[in-house]
């Protein structure tokens, strides 16, 4: 059954902080990009993934067809990788990812393009931050601005958007998919690399249930009288 959706991956970061090509990085023996490859896959009906220009993907395993294409505006950031995702994603909405982001949970990515609604874009907001490659885009309008806001020289992705439609999805609409908001650390250098493995060795705390938290709120009233 058709989703809808393309799934895009931005990995042709420059990585100056990182000090090597982040989507071939190893955590746990896999690169970060099939990380979030594997977390996307689900939730996508194809995977389109945005390179710098000549950069050699690591193997991943097993196998996903998979659209490469080069982000041909290098130094112009994750809108540059936006566009050129866009220009060639298949479906009319798009969910973007970057490849840094390997503990990307598959209910993350389908709380969010479940809440774009008929909106042009729906970004989490997470630490105080919006989160444009954790997002849900619609295609069409969102790549008119892309291409509009780097042909007049713009190159920050929340600005590029800021007159379409855009939804902001607060941390209460995300932490029940993902409790402690994992889906959102990135890999921008060695260390937190480090810490991201650290995590995988401590589970995820519970979501209580509804059912649960309301059990909850009525022993603590009863205890308050």
């Amino acid at each position: 059954m058709s989703k809808g959706v393309t799934g895009i991956i931005v990995a042709g970061g420059l990585s100056r902080r990182f000090g090597s090509d982040k989507a071939s990085a190893s955590l746990r023996g896999r690169p970060l990009l099939q990380w979030v490859r594997d977390a996307l896959a689900p939730a996508v009906d194809e995977i389109v993934i945005v390179t710098a220009a000549g950069q050699t993907l690591p193997p991943m395993h097993p196998a996903i067809p998979a659209t490469v294409v080069e982000d041909r505006e290098p130094e112009r950031g994750p809108l540059a990788g936006l566009a050129a995702g866009f220009a060639v994603a298949a479906s009319p909405v798009c969910f973007a990812a970057s490849c840094d982001a390997p503990l990307l949970r598959t209910p993350v990515v389908e709380r969010v393009i479940d809440a774009l609604g008929a909106h042009d874009a729906a970004l989490p907001e997470v630490g105080g931050f919006q989160q444009p490659l954790t997002a849900a885009y619609r295609r069409e309008p969102c790549l008119a601005a892309a291409e509009a806001a780097l042909a007049g020289g713009g190159n920050k992705t929340i600005d590029a958007f800021a007159d379409l439609d855009v939804l902001a999805l607060g941390e209460d609409r995300l932490t029940r998919a993902d409790p402690d908001l994992r889906s959102f650390r990135n890999a921008n250098t060695p260390d937190e690399l480090a810490a991201i493995a650290a995590l995988l060795d401590s589970p995820p705390p519970a979501t209580a249930s509804p059912r649960r938290k309301r059990a909850r709120a009525r022993t603590k009233s009863r205890r308050r009288h």
